[in-house]
């Protein structure tokens, strides 16, 4: 068996494993959430005058329709899956595109190969894992202090460069699916 296993609702981390998890932080992300968010929100308030809208907002739009606008947060977390071979490298890599391209800063990242499921609890060569890495962001322009806005367009394209930087195949878009997830 591969080693001790903690059991986090259905899915296992291996304890053995955990020596293979890698971390990363900018200066920025040095501190905890709480503190990196209390600074940005008063970026925020220097920069625009405004206080950061973090809570979600009901209103009445013009037709009388009940709608809610949804609050911004600075920081924002990303879910990449990755091949057994990933390296830190290949991800700082890959946000330093990120960030050429959108603004957009990676503060942490965390790569996770501990994380699978077994097929068959009774067997340990069913172990399947699951390769990932935790990216936070910084969503703020430190120039204006606005949050950044990427469209559905945008979105896609982040998905294009991390499968065409860490040389794997990129899934297939929503757009030719018809699914909404």
């Amino acid at each position: 068996m591969l080693g001790e296993l903690k059991r986090y609702s259905r899915k296992f981390r291996t304890i053995e494993l955990d020596l293979r998890n890698e971390t990363a932080n900018s200066d920025a992300g040095r501190s905890d959430k709480n503190s990196q968010t209390s600074q940005l929100t008063d970026t925020i308030k220097q920069k625009t005058g405004r206080t950061m809208q973090e809570k979600d907002v009901k209103f009445t739009d013009k037709k009388g329709k009940q709608r809610v606008r949804q609050g911004c947060s600075p920081i924002r977390e990303g879910v990449v899956n990755i091949k057994p071979d990933t390296t830190m490298e290949d991800l700082l890599r890959y946000v330093e595109r990120v960030h050429e391209r959108w603004g957009i800063r990676a503060i942490q990242i965390h790569i996770h190969k501990d994380e699978g499921h077994y097929e068959d609890t009774n067997d340990p060569a069913s172990w399947e894992p699951n390769y990932h890495a935790h990216i936070i962001w910084e969503w703020m322009d430190h120039d204006t202090g606005k949050s950044f806005k990427l469209n559905a367009e945008d979105m896609s394209a982040i998905h294009a460069l991390v499968a065409e930087t860490l040389d794997m195949q990129r899934g297939q878009k929503k757009s030719e699916t018809g699914i909404d997830l």
